[in-house]
C-alpha cells in the first residue's frame, strides 16, 4: 500500500508517496519540501502545519519522519550522516543525492541518542 501525503490550499494540491520526501524545512511562515530526485518545492505552510498533515495523513508510517529542533523534518529512511561539530545532517538517496541541511548542536544530539537508542533497541530483540 503507497502511503501518500496530500497538502491543499487555496492555490494548489500536491499529492507525494511518503517514500519520495527527504526532508522538510522552514522558510519563515512557508516550508520548503526536498523530493529524493533533487528537486525542491515551496509550500504555503509552516512547520508545524505539515508536521499535523504528516501525522494525520500518515497514521503509523508518520514515524519516518522526525523533527529535528523547531527548523527541520527529515525522513529517517535518508538519513546519512549526523555531523555535531559542523552542525549538519546529511540526507541520501538510493540515487545519490545528498542533502545537507544545518541543525543546532542540541538538536542534533537529539537525534543521534534517538538513532542510537533505537539500534540498541535492535541489538536487545534480536
Amino acid at each position: 500500500m503507497q502511503h501518500e501525503l496530500i497538502i491543499c490550499n487555496t492555490v494548489e494540491t500536491i499529492r507525494v508517496s511518503a517514500m519520495d520526501i527527504v526532508g522538510i524545512k522552514a522558510e519563515g511562515n512557508y516550508s520548503t519540501i526536498i523530493f529524493n530526485d533533487g528537486e525542491e518545492r515551496l509550500v504555503l505552510f509552516q512547520l508545524g502545519q505539515l508536521e499535523t498533515m504528516i501525522t494525520e495523513q500518515l497514521g503509523a508510517m508518520a514515524s519516518m519522519f522526525i523533527r529535528i529542533g523547531r527548523g527541520i523534518i527529515i525522513n529517517r529512511e535518508y538519513l546519512f550522516i549526523i555531523n555535531l561539530p559542523r552542525q549538519v545532517v546529511v540526507l541520501r538517496t538510493s540515487s545519490g543525492i545528498k542533502t545537507t541541511l544545518s541543525a543546532s548542536k542540541e538538536s542534533l544530539r537529539q537525534l543521534k541518542l534517538l538513532i542510537d537508542n533505537s539500534i540498541n533497541n535492535g541489538k536487545e530483540r534480536g
